[in-house]
């Protein structure tokens, strides 16, 4: 018990000195979500939506920053069998945490990479009676790359491309997105 009352007051006391330049608060946006299906089958991107609080937390110097939040994410993707025409629209939404490093030389802009710890909530599919949504593989950690902008104190932007370069479920797999998220600080 002693332990963990002295890494909590430690933590406390690490946080309260660089509490000047955390920087958190809220996003929202789109994303464009593509990937591949396997069998004679084409895919067609879709349209996803992105949400969720972030925080940034300055490590030494201050120029370096560990970027992460929890954000819930909707990667859809439609598929097209190329032998019956049958179009399939595949959703699976997400709960993701970001590991990353930003790196911000100054307090309006920043760029960082890493990657998502990327948990599976919800799975569905539609357009075809026989269609299954099995073998959903979760957790997984797609690579993340982005940049942050700041207009203002409060506004800013969120450009990012994410990518998972594995099975993501029975039959899809090679999930890639770009996305665009409204940044509202908070600090």
């Amino acid at each position: 018990m002693k332990k963990y009352f002295f890494g909590i007051l430690a933590l406390l006391i690490l946080s309260s000195q660089a509490q000047a330049a955390l920087d958190y608060g809220l996003e929202l946006g789109v994303r464009q979500q593509n990937g591949d299906a396997y069998g004679p089958v084409s895919t067609e991107s879709r349209t996803g939506f992105q949400g969720g609080g972030f925080v940034h937390i300055p490590l030494e110097g201050n120029v370096a920053h560990f970027r992460t939040g929890v954000f819930y994410t909707q990667r859809p993707l439609q598929t097209k069998s190329d032998a019956t025409g049958t179009e399939i629209d595949w959703n699976l939404d997400y709960l993701d945490i970001p590991i990353a490093v930003l790196f911000k030389p100054h307090e309006k802009f920043g760029v960082y990479f890493g990657f998502l710890a990327s948990i599976n909530i919800s799975s569905s599919c539609s357009g075809d009676p026989a269609c299954d949504v099995s073998s959903v593989d979760t957790p997984t950690f797609p690579f993340i790359f982005g940049g942050t902008i700041k207009f203002n104190p409060t506004w800013g932007l969120h450009l990012y491309f994410d990518a998972n370069n594995a099975v993501v479920a029975r039959g899809l797999a090679d999930y890639k997105s770009v996305g665009l998220n409204v940044m509202i600080s908070l600090d």
